[in-house]
């Protein structure tokens, strides 16, 4: 049940190695252990494949008993790392729609989709609200994934505003703005240990194929602040801070993806 078909790029591309992960976890008995503990199904299951379908991969828009599971899946996300696995590899395809279909309208084409879907599509399942939106649960992921990846950045961003790749690899911040940073959930983007160190992140940055835009980003922090950086690029703080706040999203889920 993975995606490597419909991939039109696979040279380490991000579904590429959610896939292969997916495989590593489907039939392994510690996995599988952790899973059927949760009571979700009435019999134990045998794969990570079977709690898909029954929590509706690739079935019926409109099925009540499997937004039922994928209910009890998303409730235990929100503080369980592999139920928000099974959750995101549940919303694979349509993610994969959107990427395809955002990326014709971008001149970076699907790579650069792919990571911004990504980038946006861990939060949302660990913040879902499935106390106010405890229905159609698959569908209104996914258009949060959109929206959080397409629409309000398009929203917000100035007519007269771009980010010139080959030249922002060039420009960087101090680290300290993206240690300090929070991201619009709340809470801290990265590990405030200051201790763990910008280098440490470009280095894993490059290692996990993150975009070139973010890439770009991440290298900027290196010695500007982030009111420099955004008086470089002529856009308000807020607006630095929404891309430093993308960039570091797109590195914290290639890296868990590729865990």
């Amino acid at each position: 049940m993975t995606t490597q078909q419909s991939i039109t790029s696979v040279h380490r591309n991000p579904v590429t190695l959610l896939d292969a992960e997916w495989a590593r976890m489907n039939y392994s008995p510690r996995v599988l252990r952790t899973v059927n503990s949760w009571g979700i199904g009435t019999t134990p299951f045998t794969s990570l494949d079977e709690l898909l379908r029954v929590a509706g991969f690739r079935g019926a828009k409109c099925d009540s008993i499997a937004d039922q599971v994928l209910a009890r899946l998303v409730r235990r996300a929100a503080t369980d790392q592999l139920a928000a696995r099974i959750v995101l590899q549940r919303v694979v395809p349509p993610m994969m729609a959107i990427a395809h279909r955002r990326g014709r309208l971008r001149a970076t084409g699907f790579d650069d989709a792919i990571g911004m879907v990504l980038s946006h599509a861990w939060e949302v399942i660990r913040t879902y609200p499935i106390t106010r939106r405890p229905t159609k649960i698959a569908v209104n992921i996914v258009r949060d994934i959109e929206y959080f990846a397409f629409v309000r950045a398009e929203r917000r961003r100035p007519m007269h505003e771009s980010l010139n790749v080959e030249h922002d690899a060039m420009l960087g911040a101090r680290s300290a703005d993206l240690m300090n940073h929070e991201d619009p959930y709340g809470s801290p983007l990265t590990d405030s240990n200051a201790e763990i160190e910008l280098a440490f992140l470009l280095k894993s940055a490059r290692a996990h194929d993150v975009s070139a835009k973010s890439l770009a980003v991440l290298e900027a922090l290196t010695h500007q602040s982030l009111d420099e950086f955004a008086a470089e690029h002529s856009v308000t703080r807020r607006t630095a801070r929404s891309w430093l706040n993308d960039a570091a999203n797109e590195l914290r889920v290639r890296t868990q993806c590729a865990a």
